[in-house]
């Protein structure tokens, strides 16, 4: 064990040593001496002597076996013996950052903990016994990490991060195949992102097959303005998301039709009787509007059949069956409702690998939904003919190697893996340090989601870190 402890703080046989080492609990203490060496003055040349010994304790740090190392360092102080030189000097240890009170492997330790982007720097910085400050300058100076060469598909998002009023959605751009964050940008907004791609070479542009994103018409613009040989997509979630999203409010509207006529009913009910009700309960039509919105908005596969149960408000047993038969009664166009949205849902499905007959066949359901005498389907019609082309180009799918199960899939090209990693930096944004500076918050964003993420060799200096430039002070009247 005594090894380890020397291996760790790079203890060589002729500098340092270890005297003491025992395990109490869930702490290591460890006492390292400077082994006695005759020095000599660096300005006269002349011996130096012992003033005494010094007794040195750097803070705490976590081991990579889960214990606390306790650290007590002796050394020695040391003056000229030549009366007409005043210098003077003090045992250093190799493993000791010069003038701080943590070893040098703490900044690994700490960049480590930062993997983790539930973690704040001040919950890192409680760990190892230092300040949020020490921990947001460490990770500043030892990463800065490159962006990434863009590949034949990528996937572009923003994330919510709220850095500034100008950057508030960041915009995240993914390789779809492998899932690596290639880059992180401040904000979506065009003042940002075009001299972002314009300077990226136009030959790795140019190697772009696929965007995918969701319906920001910006986004979609991408390809005729940065990637010319590429071929937009709408991930196919979204698409079905705007047209669930205009069922909800028609669901809404029936719902408040009904609570108006309980309203008008409870005013009558005021005006016959001496006793005066504010309010009253749901009825039974608000109370299965509210209940069972499932019945339209979920995907019918996805709708798991549940048996009879009672049902107090209702007072009655009822199943799934029957909950879908009490919403559907409720309007004379729910039931054509269902029927219109399954039919998208199934076109969805279908069509693996084959654009030309999805075009085909969107082509016949934007013609029917055009003919509908509900407003919500040909509102949807007319957004299926805006983005009528990369809807069909989300048809295609691509053969991915599952490394795992040393086997091959086919994969629908759709922006299921950067949604999925845009739900990762919600809790990073309560991080008490740092995020007013987007290089911290790009670089931590990137560290954490990158496997072959690297520190820089050379770290950066302190003045490289702190070029920001605080707000002035105002003058002090007593």
């Amino acid at each position: 064990m005594t090894n380890d402890i020397t291996e760790l703080l790079d203890i060589s046989d002729d500098d340092s040593e270890v005297i003491d080492f025992h395990t109490d609990s869930n702490i290591k203490y460890v006492t390292v001496k400077k082994k006695p060496k005759e020095q000599y003055c660096p300005c006269c040349h002349s011996k130096l002597y012992s003033k005494g010994i010094f007794k040195r304790h750097p803070n705490n740090q976590v081991l990579q076996d889960g214990y606390m190392l306790d650290l007590t360092l002796l050394g020695r102080r040391w003056k000229c013996s030549n009366p007409d030189c005043n210098y003077t000097a003090s045992d250093e240890f190799p493993f000791l950052e010069s003038r701080k009170r943590t070893t040098k492997i703490i900044p690994i330790l700490i960049i480590k903990e930062l993997k983790d982007l539930n973690k704040s720097c001040a919950q890192v910085a409680r760990e190892f016994h230092v300040s949020d400050t020490y921990v947001h300058q460490i990770f500043m100076q030892y990463v800065d990490m490159p962006r990434k060469k863009l590949t034949q598909i990528i996937s572009i998002d923003e994330v919510f991060l709220n850095i500034s009023e100008e950057c508030k959605y960041a915009l995240v751009i993914m390789d779809f195949v492998t899932g690596d964050i290639l880059d992180v940008l401040p904000s979506r907004r065009e003042k940002y992102t075009s001299s972002y791609f314009l300077s990226i070479p136009m030959a790795e542009r140019d190697a772009v097959q696929f965007q995918i994103s969701d319906m920001y018409n910006p986004y979609i613009k991408y390809t005729n303005r940065y990637f010319r040989n590429a071929k937009p997509i709408c991930d196919s979630f979204h698409v079905l998301q705007w047209l669930l999203v205009l069922i909800g409010r028609y669901i809404n509207d029936v719902k408040k039709r009904y609570q108006e006529r309980d309203r008008k009913a409870l005013e009558a009910k005021n005006q016959n009787s001496n006793k005066f009700i504010e309010k009253e309960d749901d009825s039974d039509e608000v109370f299965i509007l509210k209940k069972a919105k499932w019945v339209l908005l979920e995907n019918q596969d996805n709708i798991t059949y549940i048996g009879p149960h009672y049902v107090y408000k209702l007072g009655r047993t009822v199943d799934t069956y029957q909950w879908e038969d009490l919403f559907l009664n409720l309007d004379s166009n729910f039931r054509r409702i269902k029927f219109l949205k399954d039919v998208y849902e199934t076109f969805n499905n279908e069509y693996i690998n084959d654009p030309d007959k999805a075009a085909a066949r969107l082509d016949e359901l934007i013609d029917m939904y055009q003919r509908c005498d509900l407003s919500i389907f040909r509102s949807f019609a007319n957004l299926l003919k805006s983005y009528r082309e990369p809807i069909i180009n989300s048809f295609v799918y691509i053969t991915a190697e599952e490394v795992e199960q040393s086997r091959k899939s086919i994969r629908r090209l759709s922006n299921g893996p950067i949604e999925s990693y845009n739900n990762k930096p919600s809790g990073f944004r309560s991080d008490s340090h740092g995020l007013s500076n987007f290089s911290f918050v790009r670089n931590r964003l990137l560290w954490s989601a990158r496997e072959d993420a690297a520190i820089l060799a050379v770290p950066k200096s302190a003045s490289e870190v702190h070029n920001y430039t605080g707000i002035k002070r105002g003058s002090y009247n007593k």
